[in-house]
C-alpha cells in the first residue's frame, strides 16, 4: 500500500479515535460542564493532523474554557454548539503550524470532526439542561422553573470580587412562582464595585440575557429584544425583613448561611 494513503488511514484512525473518546466523556453525565468542557479540550489535539501545535477552546454562555495548545494567533475552525436550536456557545480548533504548501489549514475531514464534537457538546448540554430543569420548559406551570434554575447558576458563576458585587437578589414572578412564559426574570444587583467594574458587570449580565433570550424563544416563541433579565442596580444591601418577595442568591464561593435564603412558599411549589 503506497505510503500516501497509508498516512491517510492513520490520520482518518485518530479522527475515530477522537470522537469515540469524546463521546466517552460526554457520556459521563454526572460531571459539571466546566470538567467535561475541560476534559473533552484535553482529547480535541490528538484527532488533529498536527497534535503539537493544536489547540481549543470552548466558549459557552460567557464563559471561555480554554485547553492546552490553544493559540488566539493560529488558524483556526468554529462550529456553533447549540441547544434545542439554539447557539449557545461554539468550540474551537487552532492550529499554529505553517500552512501546507497546497494553502489548506485544516483537513475536510477534520472540520467534519469538529462539528461532529460540537453536535456532541449539544447534546450533552440537552441533558443536563432537562436534568436541571427536570422537564421540558415548554410543560404548562414550569416557566419559573428554568427561570429560577439559570438565575442561580448565573450567580454561582459571578466573579462577585473581580466585578466589586456585594449580592444579587432575585424577585418577582420567578421568586414567587407564577411566572409565565413572557415574564422577565427579576434581578436586584448590589454593586459598590468602580464604573469599569459596572460596566464590565453590565455587558456580563447582558450576555446571559440575551442568551436566555433566545433559548426562550424558541422553546415558548415568547420573545425578549432587550433581553430576558430585568436588573435593579443597588448600591446598599436590601434588609430583606422588609422585602419577603426578595430572594438572596448564593455567589460563587459564598456559604448560603446569612444570604436570606428564603423557603418558597408552599403555594408556590
Amino acid at each position: 500500500m503506497p505510503n500516501k494513503e497509508i498516512h491517510t488511514l492513520r490520520e482518518r484512525a485518530k479522527e475515530l479515535r477522537c470522537l469515540y473518546r469524546v463521546h466517552e466523556i460526554v457520556s459521563r453525565r454526572g460531571q459539571p460542564p466546566a470538567h467535561t468542557f475541560l476534559a473533552v479540550l484535553e482529547v480535541i489535539p490528538d484527532g488533529w493532523q498536527h497534535p503539537d501545535s493544536t489547540g481549543a477552546r470552548i466558549e459557552y454562555l460567557g464563559r471561555s474554557f480554554v485547553g492546552p495548545g490553544y493559540s488566539s494567533s493560529g488558524h483556526s475552525i468554529a462550529e456553533a454548539i447549540c441547544l434545542d436550536g439554539t447557539e449557545v456557545g461554539r468550540v474551537e480548533v487552532s492550529d499554529a503550524s505553517p500552512i501546507e504548501d497546497d494553502g489548506a489549514t485544516f483537513l475536510t475531514e477534520e472540520k467534519n470532526l469538529l462539528r461532529n464534537i460540537a453536535h456532541r457538546l449539544g447534546e450533552y448540554l440537552e441533558w443536563k439542561h432537562t436534568e436541571l430543569l427536570g422537564e421540558r420548559a415548554t410543560t404548562a406551570g414550569v416557566h419559573w422553573r428554568w427561570r429560577e434554575g439559570y438565575a442561580e447558576a448565573m450567580a454561582t458563576a459571578l466573579d462577585a470580587e473581580r466585578f466589586g458585587v456585594l449580592g444579587v437578589y432575585l424577585h418577582g414572578s420567578t421568586e414567587g412562582g407564577n411566572a409565565g412564559p413572557g415574564s422577565d426574570i427579576d434581578l436586584i444587583v448590589v454593586c459598590q464595585g468602580s464604573e469599569e467594574q459596572r460596566e464590565r458587570l453590565s455587558h456580563w449580565f447582558e450576555g446571559w440575557s440575551l442568551c436566555l433570550s433566545e433559548l426562550a424563544l424558541q422553546q415558548t416563541g415568547y420573545g425578549f429584544p432587550g433581553g430576558i433579565l430585568n436588573i435593579q442596580w443597588m448600591s446598599e444591601i436590601p434588609d430583606i425583613r422588609y422585602r419577603p418577595g426578595l430572594r438572596a442568591l448564593q455567589l460563587r464561593g459564598q456559604s448560603t448561611k446569612g444570604t436570606g435564603h428564603a423557603c418558597r412558599a408552599q403555594s408556590a411549589i
